[in-house]
C-alpha cells in the first residue's frame, strides 16, 4: 500500500468534543486508513502544510477512537438510555432531568482550539512531502483559505478531495449568512487543485458539475464513493419487540432550518391535542444549531410538547444505534441533503424510514422507505399514524462497510497516481 499525506486539521480542531458530527467520524475513519499505510499527517498552516509528529497523530487518533467509536454501550450510555426509555413511557419527567440544551460549539473550547492551532502553525516547520504522494483532504476544513493550498500548484501536485455537499451554494437560505461565500471559495479550491474528487452521492456530483459549468470550468475527474456505516449501526439488529410500552420516533442531526424540525413539532402538537398522553413520543437526537429561533422556542415553551418531545444532544454511536433500532421509524423530513447518513444508518439497523423525497434520500433507500414531500404535512401525519399503529418489520439492509469503502478508494488512488505519472 502506498503512503499518502492526509490533512487532519478538523480532527485537531474538534479533539475536545465528547461526541462527533458525521464529518468528524468520516475523517477519523480516513485517519485509520491512512495510518495503516504509514502515511504522513499534516495540518494546514497559513500557506503550507505542517507535519504532525507521528506519535502525536497516533495518540490523537487512538484517543478519538476510544471516545467516539465504541460499539459497546458504556455504563454512562446505558444509564442515559434507561432515562430516555423511562421518559418515553412516562415513568419519569424528561423536563425535570434533561441537561441544558447544548449548542453546536462551546465558546471557551472553540477559543482554546483556535489558539492551539494558531500556535501550532507558527512554531512547527513544514514537513517533507514525498514526490507523487497523493494529498488527501476529506472534511472541507480550511478550503475557504485558498492560500493554504497554494503549495499544491507550486509543487505541481494534485490533491484528492472529498466533497460532502454544495448546500450553502445551492440553498443559501438554510445556512449562516457568511457560509455561502465561504463554501463557494471551498469549491473553487477543489476545482483548482483536485486531481480526483470523491463525492458521497450522485446528487453531490451533479451539483459540483453544475457549479463548474456555471463558471466555465472543467470539473475534475469524479468518483461516487458513499460513506461506510459505523460498526455500531451494523451490529445492532432490530429487536422483535419494542423496548418501550409507548411507540416513539427518532430524528437525527443538528437542529438547523434545512432539517425541517418545525414540521414534526407542529404535527406532534396536533397529535398531542388529539390523543393526549397516548400520542407517540418524538426523540430529537442532535445539538442545537443556528437561525432556528422558532424551533428552539417551541421546544422550550410549548406546553403540549412537554415530555412528549425528548431532546438529547450528546448520544454516542452505540447508544444512538440502540435508540434507532427500537424506534417505530426514523424521520428525515429535510429539504436538502448531500447524502443523508442517518437514513443509511437506519437502513443498516432495519428501522423503518419516513423521509423526504429528495434525490439523495432516493439514492440511499430506493423503494425501501416511505418518501414524502417535505411540505406535505397531511402525508407525514398519515405515515406517522400508520407506523404508530403497527410496528412493521423491515429486512436488514446490506450496507457497505468501511472496508469496502476503502477497497474502492485504494483502486481509485492507484489509478490516479498512475495517470499522474
Amino acid at each position: 500500500m502506498n503512503a499518502i499525506a492526509m490533512d487532519i486539521s478538523r480532527l485537531i480542531g474538534r479533539s475536545h468534543y465528547s461526541t462527533p458530527t458525521g464529518i468528524d467520524r468520516f475523517e477519523l475513519q480516513y485517519a485509520h486508513w491512512a495510518r495503516a499505510r504509514s502515511s504522513l499527517f499534516v495540518e494546514m498552516g497559513r500557506n503550507k502544510p505542517i507535519a504532525i509528529n507521528e506519535g502525536r497523530a497516533a495518540g490523537l487518533i487512538t484517543d478519538l477512537s476510544a471516545r467516539w467509536s465504541g460499539t459497546a454501550l458504556s455504563p454512562k450510555q446505558s444509564a442515559e438510555l434507561e432515562q430516555i426509555y423511562a421518559a418515553i413511557d412516562g415513568r419519569i419527567s424528561w423536563c425535570d432531568i434533561r441537561p441544558a440544551p447544548a449548542g453546536s460549539q462551546p465558546a471557551k473550547a472553540k477559543q482554546w482550539a483556535l489558539a492551539a492551532r494558531k500556535t501550532l502553525r507558527t512554531l512547527l516547520p513544514a514537513g517533507p512531502m514525498v514526490r507523487n504522494t497523493p494529498f488527501v483532504h476529506v472534511s472541507h476544513t480550511n478550503l475557504d483559505r485558498p492560500a493554504a493550498f497554494s503549495w499544491l500548484d507550486g509543487k505541481r501536485r494534485s490533491g484528492v478531495f472529498y466533497v460532502h455537499d454544495l448546500i450553502p451554494v445551492t440553498h443559501p437560505e438554510f445556512v449562516r449568512k457568511n457560509e455561502p461565500q465561504r463554501h463557494l471559495q471551498r469549491m473553487e479550491t477543489v476545482l483548482r487543485h483536485a486531481g480526483l474528487v470523491l463525492c458521497n452521492s450522485q446528487t453531490t456530483a451533479r451539483s459540483l458539475r453544475s457549479f463548474a459549468d456555471e463558471r466555465g470550468r472543467v470539473a475534475p475527474p469524479t468518483a461516487i464513493l458513499p460513506p461506510g456505516i459505523e460498526n455500531s449501526f451494523r451490529q445492532v439488529r432490530r429487536a422483535g419487540v419494542s423496548r418501550t410500552r409507548n411507540p416513539y420516533f427518532v430524528i437525527v442531526g443538528t437542529i438547523e432550518p434545512r432539517k425541517n424540525h418545525i414540521l414534526l413539532l407542529q404535527l406532534w402538537r396536533w397529535l398531542v391535542d388529539r390523543d393526549g398522553d397516548s400520542a407517540p413520543r418524538l426523540v430529537i437526537a442532535g445539538k442545537r444549531g443556528w437561525e432556528n429561533a422558532q424551533v428552539f422556542a417551541t421546544l422550550d415553551r410549548c406546553p403540549q410538547l412537554r415530555n412528549m418531545v425528548i431532546e438529547v444532544s450528546d448520544l454516542g454511536d452505540a447508544a444512538l444505534a440502540d435508540l434507532m433500532s427500537g424506534a417505530a421509524a426514523l424521520l428525515a423530513p429535510s429539504f436538502v441533503e448531500g447524502y443523508g447518513m442517518p437514513v443509511a444508518e437506519a437502513m443498516a439497523t432495519g428501522t423503518p424510514i419516513i423521509a423526504s423525497d429528495i434525490p439523495s434520500h432516493k439514492e440511499i433507500v430506493g423503494d425501501q422507505a416511505t418518501l414524502l414531500d417535505p411540505c406535505d404535512g397531511l402525508g407525514w401525519r398519515a405515515a406517522i399514524e400508520a407506523h404508530t399503529r403497527e410496528y412493521r418489520s423491515q429486512s436488514r439492509h446490506a450496507s457497505q462497510d468501511w472496508s469496502g469503502h476503502f477497497e474502492v478508494l485504494d483502486e481509485l488512488l492507484a489509478s490516479a497516481v498512475q495517470t499522474a505519472r
